[in-house]
C-alpha cells in the first residue's frame, strides 16, 4: 500500500507538464510540518526537495529551509530561527544547522531580512522576496542570482544567541534545569574551538556560570543598555529558588568566579554586565568596536570614567563601596601613568580619591558637587559625618589643600570645589583654564603701573625709602633668611595711615613698580557676606589665594588692604550683636594670618586712631602721612601744572592747604575747562576751582586715599 506521504514525480508537475515550485513546496510541507527533523522524515521528502531545487535553483537543504518561510509569508508573517523549530516541532538546537541556509537564501535573493542585520541570529526575521513569491504563485521560472559564497555556520555571537534562546524557552519547552544545562554542554561540544568556550572551561568555570556568561554576552550585543537582569535570567535557568539565591548571593558578595576573573561586574543589586575584559573574551579582535578603552586616558577621560562609575552605582544601596573600589582600582591601574594617580594613592584612601575625582568632573563640566551628593557615595550615617567634617574643614582633602567647601544660595547648599592646588594636580598645564581669573581691578602688574612723582617731607620719604629697599628682591631674600634664622616672622607688614588724598595708595603702587612686584588688591566689600559664617570663609579665601599666587610668582606680590578701616578697627563687645561677633572673628583670622605671613602685606587707613592695638603690634612699618607742607604743595602744583609760574604756584600753595589728591582734582577740572572752552585757565580760574573744592569748610573725600 502506498503511503499517503509518498508523492510520484507527476504530483509535482503543473498543468504545463513542468515542475511546479508551489506543488513542490506543498508536498514538502505535508511531509515535514510538525514531524520533527529526523532522517526518516527528511528522506521521505527528498524527491520533492530535489524537484524544488531543480525548478528554483536552490540547493536541497536550502529548499527545506525555504518552505516554512514561504508558508508563513502567505499568512503575512516573518520567520525567525525559533519559528523553524515550532514549524518542524523540534528543539531549537536541531534547526540551528539551517541558519546558514537561511543566510544563503537571503544572499541569493530568495529571502529578505525584515529587521536588518541583527547581531544575534535569533533576532533575524525573514520574508520571501516579493518577486520570488509572485513567480512561485504564478508557476513561472525563478531567475536565480549568482551563487553566494558560503559563510560560516555560526560565530560566537550566534552561539551565545542560541544559549540565550534555550534559556528563554526552557519553561515553554518543558525542560528542567539539568536538561537545559545538558543542551548547553552539547552546544559547547559542537563549538569547542571558540576561544571563549575553551577559556571558560580551562578556568574551570561551572556550567551554570558559563551559561550565565553566555546570556550576558548575548544581552551585551542585543540590548540597548547592555545589562542583564539577574533576577530574570536566574529564574529562567534554575528551577530551585535556593540555587537562584545562592548564585545571586555569590555575585552580590563578589565571590562568583565570573566576577573574580574580571569578566562580569554587578550593576546595582539586580543586574550584571560584561566588563571590558569580558567583552574581549567574548568578541576577541572585534571587541574594540564595542568597548571604550579605560587605559591611555587623559585627565578629562579619566574624570568621565569615574563619573560613569558614580552613575552606575546602585541608588538603592549608597555606599556600595566594594563595587566602587574595585572599579576605581581597575581604572587607576590602567592609567597609572597619570601623575595625579600615584600622588593620590600615596596620601588618600579609595573613597577620598573617588570623591576628589568626582569634584574634578564637576569642575570640568562647570558644575558643582553638593554635600548632599555625599549620600550617593557613603552610607547615610557616614555621609552625615563627612558633611560635618567638610564644614569644619577637617576632611583630608581639605587638609591637603585640594578641595574646599563653600555655601551657595539661601539654604545650606554647601558645595565642594577644587582649590587651585587641586586644579593643578589634576588638570596639569590646563589648570589655568579652570582657575578664577584675578581681574585688572584686583591684580596690578608692575609693568602696567604708571610712574608718578610723589612729594613728601624728609621724614615720610626716608621711611618709604626704607620700605622700598626692604622689598628689593635681593634685600628681601636676605632679610627673610636672616629673620628665619633668628626665629622671627618672615613676613613683612606695613601700615600707611593718614588723611585722605595724602598719597598712601599711590606710594604702594610706586614701590611695587620700582621693586618689580605685582599687587593683589583686596576689595574690602567682597569679604563681607550677608550669610552667617561666610565672611570668615571669604577672608580665609583671600589669604589662600594670596598664598597660591605667591607659589606661582617669581617675586612675591604685595597683598594690599586699601582703606582697611572696617576690618582693622578696634574689636567690639562680642555680646553686642551677631555682626560684632562676625567682625571680631574676621579680625582674629587676619591676626592669625599675619602671624604666619610669608609674604608682604600693606594696609592703608584714614583712621589710625581706630586701629586695634593687636594689629598695631603686627605691622613692622608704620608710616604716617600728613598733608604736604608748603614747599611740597608748591612742587606738586608745578609738577601737575607745568604752565604755572613759580610765583603762581607759591600763591596757590600758600592760599590753599590741599592734599595731593585735592590738587589732582583741581588739575582734572582745569583740564575739562580747557577742553570745553578752548583756552587754558588762568590763575583766577584756578583759584575759583580751589574755592569750589571746599565743602562747608571741609574737603570732600574723593577717590583713593
Amino acid at each position: 500500500m502506498t503511503s499517503r506521504y509518498t508523492y510520484t514525480p507527476e504530483s509535482l508537475l503543473g498543468r504545463d507538464g513542468k515542475l511546479n515550485p508551489f506543488n513542490c513546496i506543498h508536498a514538502i510541507s505535508k511531509m515535514l510540518k510538525g514531524k520533527g527533523l529526523t532522517n526518516q522524515s527528511i528522506n521521505k521528502a527528498l524527491d520533492a526537495m530535489k524537484a524544488l531545487s531543480q525548478c528554483t535553483g536552490m540547493e536541497g537543504m536550502e529548499a527545506l529551509a525555504f518552505v516554512p518561510v514561504f508558508e508563513r509569508d502567505l499568512a503575512e508573517t516573518s520567520t525567525g530561527i525559533t519559528d523553524l523549530a515550532d514549524y518542524f516541532n523540534c528543539p531549537v538546537l536541531d534547526v540551528m544547522g539551517y541558519y546558514c541556509f537561511l543566510a544563503d537564501l537571503e544572499k541569493g535573493g530568495y529571502l529578505t531580512l525584515e529587521n536588518g542585520i541583527a547581531r544575534s541570529p535569533l533576532k533575524r526575521r525573514y520574508r520571501v522576496n516579493p518577486t520570488v513569491l509572485e513567480a512561485i504563485l504564478q508557476g513561472k521560472e525563478i531567475k536565480q542570482n549568482p551563487k553566494p559564497e558560503k559563510q560560516k555556520v555560526l560565530d560566537q555571537c550566534d552561539f551565545c544567541g542560541l544559549v540565550a534562546n534555550m534559556v528563554d524557552s526552557r519553561k515553554k519547552e518543558g525542560m528542567d534545569t539539568q536538561e537545559l544545562l545538558g543542551n548547553v554542554l552539547q552546544l559547547e561540544e559542537a563549538f569547542s574551538a571558540f576561544v571563549m568556550v575553551k577559556s571558560l572551561r580551562e578556568k574551570e568555570i561551572g556550567i551554570e556560570d558559563r551559561t550565565l556568561f553566555y546570556v550576558a554576552c548575548n544581552d551585551y550585543t542585543s540590548g540597548v543598555d547592555r545589562d542583564t537582569d539577574l533576577l530574570e535570567v536566574l529564574l529562567d535557568i534554575f528551577d530551585s529558588p535556593g540555587k537562584r539565591l545562592s548564585v545571586r548571593s555569590s555575585i552580590m558578595q563578589l565571590e562568583n568566579p565570573l566576577l573574580k576573573e574580571g569578566w562580569v561586574e554587578g550593576v546595582g543589586e539586580h543586574s550584571v554586565k560584561l566588563t571590558n575584559e569580558g567583552v574581549r573574551l567574548f568578541l576577541g579582535d572585534g571587541a574594540q568596536a564595542f568597548i571604550k578603552p579605560i587605559e591611555g586616558l587623559d585627565c578629562y577621560g579619566f574624570a568621565s570614567a569615574v563619573n560613569k562609575i558614580y552613575r552606575d552605582a546602585d541608588e538603592d544601596r549608597p555606599g556600595f563601596s566594594e563595587e566602587i573600589k574595585k572599579k576605581l582600582f581597575r581604572l587607576e591601574i590602567a592609567n597609572a601613568r597619570l601623575s595625579f594617580v600615584e600622588k593620590l594613592e600615596m596620601d588618600y584612601d579609595d573613597l577620598d580619591r573617588f570623591l576628589f575625582y568626582m569634584v574634578c568632573y564637576e569642575c570640568m563640566e562647570d558644575g558643582s558637587f553638593g554635600l548632599s551628593d555625599l549620600s550617593c557615595i557613603y552610607p547615610k550615617a557616614q555621609s552625615v559625618r563627612m558633611s560635618h567634617m567638610f564644614k569644619a574643614e577637617e576632611h583630608p582633602l581639605q587638609k591637603g589643600k585640594l578641595v574646599e567647601c563653600s555655601k551657595q544660595g539661601f539654604f545650606d547648599n554647601s558645595v565642594l570645589t577644587l582649590t587651585d592646588n587641586g586644579k593643578r594636580l589634576f588638570f596639569g598645564d590646563d589648570a589655568r583654564n579652570f582657575m578664577e581669573k584675578v581681574g585688572d581691578r584686583d591684580y596690578f602688574l608692575p609693568e602696567k603701573i604708571v610712574e608718578r612723582k610723589l612729594y613728601f617731607g624728609l621724614e615720610i620719604q626716608s621711611q618709604l625709602d626704607l620700605l622700598e629697599k626692604s622689598l628689593q628682591e635681593s634685600n628681601y631674600v636676605t632679610l627673610c633668611k636672616r629673620l628665619e634664622e633668628r626665629g622671627m616672622q618672615r613676613g613683612i607688614a606695613a601700615l600707611l595711615y593718614g588723611p585722605p588724598g595724602t598719597g598712601k595708595t599711590e606710594s604702594v603702587m610706586q614701590i611695587a613698580r620700582s621693586t618689580g612686584r605685582a599687587i593683589y588688591h583686596v576689595d574690602i566689600s567682597s569679604t563681607k557676606s550677608c550669610w552667617f559664617g561666610e565672611s570668615e570663609k571669604l577672608i580665609k579665601a583671600v589669604f589662600k589665594k594670596y598664598e597660591d599666587i605667591c607659589e606661582h610668582s617669581e617675586l612675591r606680590p604685595i597683598l594690599l588692604f586699601n582703606e582697611a578701616d572696617g576690618i582693622f578697627s578696634k574689636r567690639k563687645d562680642s555680646d553686642s550683636s551677631n555682626v560684632a561677633q562676625t567682625e571680631n572673628t574676621i579680625q582674629n583670622i587676619i591676626l592669625e594670618e599675619m602671624e604666619r605671613l610669608d609674604g608682604i602685606l600693606v594696609a592703608t587707613t584714614n583712621m589710625a586712631d581706630n586701629l586695634d592695638s593687636a594689629f598695631e603690634r603686627r605691622f613692622l612699618f608704620k608710616i604716617k602721612f600728613d598733608k604736604p607742607a608748603l614747599d611740597a604743595r608748591k612742587r606738586i602744583w608745578l609738577s601737575k601744572m607745568p604752565s604755572l609760574s613759580e610765583e603762581d604756584a607759591q600763591a596757590l600753595a600758600t592760599d590753599f592747604s590741599f592734599s595731593g589728591g585735592e590738587i589732582d582734582n583741581i588739575i582734572r577740572k582745569a583740564t575739562i575747562m580747557e577742553v570745553l572752552e578752548g583756552k587754558r585757565p588762568d590763575l583766577h580760574d584756578i583759584k575759583r576751582l580751589c574755592r569750589e573744592e571746599k565743602m562747608h569748610g571741609d574737603r570732600a573725600r574723593i577717590g583713593f586715599s
